[in-house]
This record gives structure tokens, sequence and C-alpha cells, in this order.
């Protein structure tokens, strides 16, 4: 509210360069007004940064290029850091090229969504082709976890190994 004040304060009528205000009408009930004011076009490049509320149609969740709605992969991150709970444990007892997938797939998967929701929260709008070397960088990453469960000890016997230095 204080914002709003000092940006009303240091305008200059309705050619302000910092905003201009819509007027809310005068029979306005005691809801919120959703945007009580729009920005001038000297501030139009913020409007991409400015977070969207809901409700959003399915299109909206999914995005250009996504193919699974965002509780969907909501919900499968959550199963995979519910299957590491158990994964772990049992990495450290049973021994195999099983578990050793299964604690790279997941441990793997758990980090890339994490890494690439921060790379998409925070970086994609000024650095548009970090997603592209994410995508790479991920790929290369897994194929020599996968390379080294097939062609050497396995992730859970090099971790033991490692501990026992």
């Amino acid at each position: 509210m204080a914002t709003v004040s000092l940006l009303r304060a240091c305008s200059r009528g309705s050619r302000s360069i910092l905003l201009q205000v819509q007027v809310a009408p005068k029979c306005a009930s005691t809801n919120v007004i959703s945007k009580p004011f729009t920005a001038s076009p000297a501030l139009a490049s913020f409007e991409y940064f400015r977070a969207r509320r809901g409700p959003f149609t399915p299109e909206d969740k999914r995005g250009k290029g996504h193919m699974m709605l965002a509780s969907t992969h909501w919900k499968i991150e959550r199963a995979v850091a519910l299957g590491m709970i158990g994964i772990m444990p049992t990495a450290l007892f049973v021994q195999g090229a099983v578990v050793d997938h299964l604690l790279t797939t997941f441990i793997y998967l758990h980090g890339f969504w994490g890494i690439d929701g921060v790379l998409k929260d925070y970086l994609v709008k000024f650095v548009p082709w970090v997603g592209k070397v994410w995508y790479f960088l991920a790929i290369v990453g897994f194929a020599g976890l996968v390379n080294f469960n097939f062609n050497d000890v396995g992730v859970c016997k090099a971790i033991q190994m490692f501990w026992a230095l």
C-alpha cells in the first residue's frame, strides 16, 4: 500500500513514467480487486517477470512442449523422493546390479528435477540456452553412472569402498 501511494505521489498525471493508475469504480465492493493498476509502456518488459495467478487451464499447466500436467509431475517427484527412503538403507545391506541401478536412477532423477526447477525459475529468463546445456550435462552424467554400474564395481560398492578408506 505504501508503495502504491509513493508511486502515485511521484507520478505526473496520466503521462507517468513510472505507473499509470486505474481508478476503481465507485460501486466497488469490499472484494479484492485483482489488478488495481497496470504498468506503463516503460515497464512493459517487467510484465514478463510478474507471477501469474490462477485459475489455469490444463493447457496453461502443461506449458509449451510439455506432455504431462504439473500435478502429475509433482506426484511422480514425491513418489521418487519416498522411494529413496527405502532404497538408501537397502543399498547399505544389499549390493547388486538392481540396487545399483535403482539408487543411481532415483538419486539422479531427484537431483535433476531439483536443479532443473532452480534453473527454470531463476536463470532461463536471462540465459535461455541454459536448459539445453543442463539436459546435455544430465544425459552425459547419467550415461556415465550407468556405464560405471555395468563396467565397474557399481555405485553401492564404490561408496562402501570410499568409506572404508
